[in-house]
């Protein structure tokens, strides 16, 4: 039996809370026979108490304070927690690990705006000299854990190649780990599907966005298809989303004030409506009562919103980026990310083409079932910490 310790306190929100929330949930109620320690904020602590006795927690609110802090937490507190406890493997779930670690490490490099040449592109030369210094600091950093980890992880193809663009990563410690979703929450079939066919002629189209707010998310170019799409005379849609400009008040987002106005605006408010931050047991509802889902992200390391809709048989429409053809393959329309009237023009062909939709539709169902099961994940993850710990890399 092995003890692993599993650093996030960075897993405040979003894609990552959700991430170490399911990951804990089935190892308690896999049969792997390991220890696991979690190291997550506080807020996180309630969704990982009271499963077993194989599953502890350590909560830390050091993610929301500053990176230097940060990075004493990781070089200083954490080796003493993993010296305390024992532990045979760390992984360090979120880009930045220890430098000098007393036991096996295991890093999962999963920020793409490091690494991505869209967003460096595109939206870092109009970040601020500040955000810019820390950013490149940060990326720094990572290369140093890479460099300190016995195995390097990503969740995607895609998202290596970026990284070994910048980082030097040998092939004998880079591994890709495709990350999942629990098919279970999000069921569809085909009637369901028929149905939706039927009643688009009886009410508006239903798109739909789920992601957290930043810049490269690129809310941006959906409100401007919007515009367009309503400039063109079409009236039978409201898109819902939860990427809303006025969360993260506190980060630097260069798009803000002009999502801001592209909201208020009175030719496109009455179409948009902004759910807020949604708990992830209610996620599938919003899916169920969609009929398109776009996805507009200019980065991602892996997209998981693009699994859950495929899982929950939703037509997608997404950014043509190598992380989206590599997560859709044939399930999805794909429109130029910067491009707002090619998207525009993509949504209404697909809302008025029920065939395709419902072929979709049954491509991304399979395709979820067959390549993005989340037990499967898992199962290779603790494949992969048995390993290190055996035989170090490999």
């Amino acid at each position: 039996m092995l003890s692993v310790a599993i650093n996030a306190v960075s897993a405040k929100s979003g894609g990552a809370a959700t991430y170490i929330e399911n990951l804990g949930k089935e190892l308690a109620k896999s049969d792997y026979g390991n220890q696991y320690l979690f190291c997550i904020p506080p807020k996180r602590v309630a969704s990982l108490e009271g499963l077993g006795d194989r599953i502890r927690v350590v909560a830390s609110d050091v993610g929301y304070r500053s990176s230097w802090r940060r990075q004493l937490w990781d070089q200083v507190t954490l080796r003493q927690i993993l010296r305390k406890e024992h532990v045979d493997v760390l992984l360090s779930s979120s880009d930045f690990g220890m430098w000098f670690p007393p036991c096996k490490q295991i890093l999962m490099v999963r920020n793409p705006l490091f690494f991505s040449p869209l967003f460096l592109r595109t939206v870092l030369p109009n970040k601020s000299r500040q955000f810019r210094l820390e950013f490149w600091i940060r990326r720094w950093l990572i290369s140093l854990s890479v460099r300190a980890s016995d195995i390097v992880i990503a969740a995607s193809r895609s998202m290596m190649a970026d990284l070994k663009q910048l980082i030097p990563v040998p092939d004998s410690k880079a591994v890709v780990n495709s990350f999942g979703v629990p098919l279970e929450r999000f069921s569809w079939n085909q009637l369901g599907a028929s149905e939706k066919v039927q009643r688009d002629s009886e009410r508006p189209c239903q798109l739909l966005y789920v992601s957290e707010y930043s810049d490269y998310k690129n809310l941006t170019t959906l409100l401007k298809a919007v515009s367009i799409m309503r400039t063109q005379g079409m009236a039978d849609f409201r898109l819902m989303t939860t990427a809303d400009p006025s969360q993260f008040p506190e980060v630097e987002i260069v798009t803000r004030e002009q999502d801001r106005a592209l909201v208020s605006h009175p030719h496109i408010a009455p179409f948009v409506k902004f759910t807020g931050s949604i708990p992830y047991e209610d996620v599938p509802n919003l899916y169920m009562q969609s009929d398109l889902f776009v996805f507009p992200s200019l980065a991602e390391s892996f997209g998981h919103p693009l699994v859950e809709a495929m899982a929950s048989g939703l037509p997608i429409i997404a950014s043509d980026i190598p992380i989206c053809r590599e997560i859709c393959g044939d399930a999805a329309v794909y429109f130029s990310p910067l491009d707002p009237n090619d998207l525009a023009e993509k949504i209404m062909s697909l809302r008025n083409d029920s065939g395709l939709r419902q072929r979709l539709g049954r491509l991304g169902r399979k395709r979820a079932e067959v390549h993005f099961d989340w037990k499967d994940h898992v199962r290779r993850l603790v494949g992969i910490i048995e390993r290190v710990a055996a035989n170090g890399r490999g």
